[in-house]
């Protein structure tokens, strides 16, 4: 063969090759799934500043836009034909700006105008005097089938301006692109007020919520709580109860919850001695700021996340801080305790135990279970043998006897509970990334003697620092606590209420940090004469931008005395 036959020849080979490759190529592309669709509804003048939200989005969807129109029915029809027309599974709706502008200062001006409108829906269910005639909910445009359960999530971003838009959406870009994986990403912040139901009802009420946060949040997480109580081991000096909690949610955390009364833009007041003061005004939303671990904010509470109000309601103050809360669910109207249990148990099943990536599909999903009956509940989960599964039937009859026994007696439990499917939205980025730390699998026994050693070992994911930690379990308070009998004011008193606070949030009780190689790893944990109970064994592990963590509860003994 002659050379130039033998380039020829060496051409069409590599032509064909690239031919080759150039089909299997396309072959491969189209045999790719397609992006799921996410519709998002905007001003149409404010597009040009969601140019980064929209580059960074796209990576992972196909958006889809909507100019938003004044009817919201209409509007409603416009996102149902996008999704009708989408290629993809539809992950969620964001809904782009507030209700309306806010009224102009000029005499003689136009009226205000809807931005992104919401729907305004009769209320079903009464209780109390304070129940209004209607609720406002978004949750209209992600019921596809009108069905009243939403189908697709839904998040609004509450803002004022496209600036102010463009803002909020460049928050969610950075939370995601965080590399923080400190000890925010395993802290739990809880709030609470007084319930005002009277002494027993309240007790009862603190010690089943408190009983299910306990057992509803995994034993990684560290919680911390504040109550508005004077007769509660976790109510701090009354006079320094806002600086209190205010600083523990501002040290960073993956969730801040509140549980109790509030109104438009505050939260409930609270009362000590001759003194009256509100847990939290809407001045003091200016003191949220948590520039590292922003929490989401969850508000099981009345009125807060009312943002059709003339005023901005609590939930956006919060939104408008440069470093509060990343996103926030709240109630637009009165909720009710039942109702907001269920919705709440549902979130904590699809965020700690079914592991979900995304804020919108945590609510989305804890909503579609809040409104279907039980026994349809499970087709929502993909685990529906989950030990939270368990854990909702080991509470739910204790939860539905005392909503029942606080309520008239012709109220409908069901109705309630999809009532709040309505009236809880979801303010932020619905599609914000939730991360989770790998699992550590931490092997003990599970009943150890007092006073002997126990030993653990785990398989570390990387080599590196391993920090062991022995803690009470929650529901357990130290025993260093001074009971302060009836509450005087005195300066003896606040000083031993604070210390209290600060003891029964600290549950820690030994720790120790190795230096592990990747692999199977072994320790032991001393265990004193003095412990009983139960408790929570940890390790913690952390690199650059990852982190894992594992958690076991051990039960401690005494032993018998045998002579």
């Amino acid at each position: 063969m002659n050379r130039l036959a033998v380039v020829l020849a060496l051409a069409n080979s590599v032509s064909l090759s690239f031919t080759s490759r150039v089909t299997s190529g396309q072959s491969i592309a189209q045999s790719m799934p397609a992006l799921p669709t996410v519709i998002v509804v905007r001003p149409s003048d404010w597009h040009g500043k969601l140019e980064e939200w929209n580059s960074y989005r796209s990576v992972d969807y196909q958006l889809q836009f909507i100019d938003s129109t004044a009817n919201p029915y209409l509007l409603r029809n416009a996102v149902l034909d996008a999704v009708n027309k989408a290629g993809s599974p539809v992950e969620a709706i964001v809904l782009c700006g507030d209700v309306a502008e806010p009224p102009a200062n000029l005499k003689g001006a136009n009226p205000t105008r809807p931005i992104t409108p919401t729907f305004s829906l009769d209320t079903s269910v009464k209780l109390g005097q304070l129940q209004t005639p209607t609720l406002v909910t978004d949750a209209l445009y992600g019921d596809i089938d009108d069905d009243g359960c939403p189908d697709i999530p839904v998040g609004r971003l509450p803002a004022k301006n496209a600036e102010e838009l463009r803002r909020m959406l460049g928050r969610s870009i950075a939370y995601e692109r965080s590399t923080d994986v400190g000890l925010w990403r395993d802290q739990v912040h809880v709030t609470a007020g007084v319930g005002g139901f009277g002494m027993l009802a309240d007790a009862a009420i603190e010690s089943v919520a408190r009983r299910y946060l306990t057992e509803g949040i995994p034993d990684r997480f560290q919680l911390q709580m504040t109550y508005a109580s004077l007769t509660s081991p976790y109510c701090p000096d009354p006079t320094k109860l806002k600086d209190a909690f205010l600083s523990r949610v501002n040290r960073g955390g993956m969730f801040w919850v509140y549980i109790g009364h509030g109104w438009i833009d505050c939260l409930d007041r609270f009362t000590y001695g001759k003194t009256e003061e509100l847990i939290c005004s809407a001045e003091d939303a200016k003191r949220f700021s948590s520039p590292n671990g922003p929490p989401i904010a969850v508000l099981l509470a009345c009125y807060t996340g009312a943002f059709d109000a003339k005023v901005d309601c609590f939930a956006e103050r919060l939104l408008q801080q440069p470093d509060g809360p990343i996103a926030v669910i709240a109630g637009s109207r009165v909720t009710m305790p039942y109702g907001l249990s269920q919705l709440a148990g549902e979130m904590l099943e699809s965020c700690f135990i079914e592991r979900t990536d995304t804020l919108g599909k945590i609510v989305g999903d804890a909503k579609k279970a809040t409104w279907l009956d039980a026994t349809d509940a499970s087709q929502v989960r993909s685990n529906s043998e989950s030990s939270t599964a368990k854990l909702k039937s080991k509470y739910q009859s204790a939860i539905e006897q005392m909503a029942k026994s606080l309520s008239p007696p012709d109220h409908s439990l069901v109705g309630e509970r999809r009532e709040h499917v309505r009236l809880m939205n979801l303010l932020g980025d619905p599609l914000l990334k939730i991360r989770h730390p790998h699992a550590i699998d931490l092997k003990s026994a599970e009943t150890v003697d007092a006073g002997s050693t126990i030993s653990a070992s785990f398989v570390a994911p990387w080599s590196g620092k391993a920090r062991i930690e022995l803690y009470l379990n929650r529901d357990r308070l130290p025993t260093d606590l001074v009971s302060i009998g009836n509450y005087t004011g005195t300066i003896e008193q606040h000083t031993q209420m604070q210390s209290n606070y600060e003891n029964a949030n600290q549950l820690q009780l030994w720790s120790q940090e190795l230096d592990v190689n990747q692999g199977k790893c072994a320790f032991e944990v001393p265990i004193t004469g003095e412990m009983r109970g139960k408790y929570v064994l940890r390790v913690r592990m952390q690199s650059a931008n990852d982190w894992a963590i594992g958690a076991k509860r051990i039960t401690v003994r005494r032993v018998k005395d045998l002579r």
